[in-house]
């Protein structure tokens, strides 16, 4: 039994445990290591899915040492099993009608799908090339197909992102607001380009607390969750943490929502939230 037995911390990725400066992710990962020898079990919450998160962090599945939360929370992955414990499918026939409205108004949308084989996108524009190098990821393999070929081929879709300027990004939210089917499907914005829609069940904090009873059955424990985040998509998160930080280059929102302010992302935010977390 150590200091953190019982206590979960899961963390964002981009924007809150990534750091442009290699000194700082490291200290970000030193942490960690050090919370895990005292007890504590790390989680992942990301808006990627595996393989996107394997194409940044190759060694994802040896930091955390509980299951990762995948695509926001549609997914939630065993990294010691090689499996996903659970998954929440995105209605793609209703979704489609909201996407359809959406490609009269802006048709150089960028669109992305998660799917059970990979990354799929309706077109490869100047949008998509341009999103996929700024989240380092062009190594991922990307299909192009047609929405009503994706419906056609009964695949499973995971997430959409609809990827624009800021601005416009905004306006689909607005739209987003209007549309009957956000009885099955959540809407979120997840960086300043990308407007995200999943499955109405799916969301970081909603898999995070379903991660805790997993954990608790699986340990015979009681854990706490505690959490770190910087965007829209992860509010809930910190709002469903027993205790919950954000980083200093947060939303203003999200960080009223959080019980510390950390150092910004680029200076070691998850080391500092650890850091917090000892002195309690």
């Amino acid at each position: 039994m150590g200091k953190f037995t019982g206590i979960l911390l899961v963390s964002d990725f981009d924007g809150t445990f990534t750091s442009r400066i290699r000194e700082n992710y490291k200290k970000n990962v030193d942490a960690v290591e050090r919370f895990k020898s005292d007890g504590g079990m790390f989680a992942f919450a990301t808006g990627r899915d595996y393989h996107s998160l394997l194409s940044i962090e190759p060694d994802f599945e040896n930091i955390a040492n509980a299951p990762v939360i995948m695509a926001n929370g549609s997914r939630l992955y065993d990294t010691n099993k090689k499996e996903y414990i659970f998954s929440h499918v995105l209605d793609l026939p209703l979704f489609s009608e909201f996407l359809d409205g959406i490609y009269e108004i802006y048709p150089d949308l960028g669109v992305r799908f998660s799917c059970e084989s990979g990354l799929v996108v309706p077109a490869m524009n100047k949008i998509i090339k341009d999103d996929l190098s700024d989240l380092f990821m062009q190594s991922i393999s990307v299909r192009t197909m047609s929405v009503k070929e994706l419906i056609e081929s009964g695949e499973k879709v995971y997430k959409c992102v609809m990827i624009h300027t800021p601005e416009i990004t905004n306006h689909l939210r607005e739209l987003s607001h209007g549309f009957y089917g956000r009885r099955e499907i959540c809407f979120t914005k997840t960086y300043d380009r990308g407007f995200e829609a999943v499955n109405i069940n799916a969301s970081k904090g909603a898999t995070a607390l379903k991660l805790i009873e997993y954990l608790n059955k699986r340990n015979n424990l009681e854990y706490k969750l505690y959490a770190i985040g910087d965007y829209d998509n992860d509010l809930d998160l910190i709002k469903s943490a027993d205790f919950s930080g954000a980083p200093a280059n947060a939303l203003d929102e999200v960080k009223k929502a959080a019980a510390v302010i950390t150092a910004a992302a680029n200076e070691g935010a998850v080391a500092d939230f650890i850091k917090i977390i000892y002195g309690l």
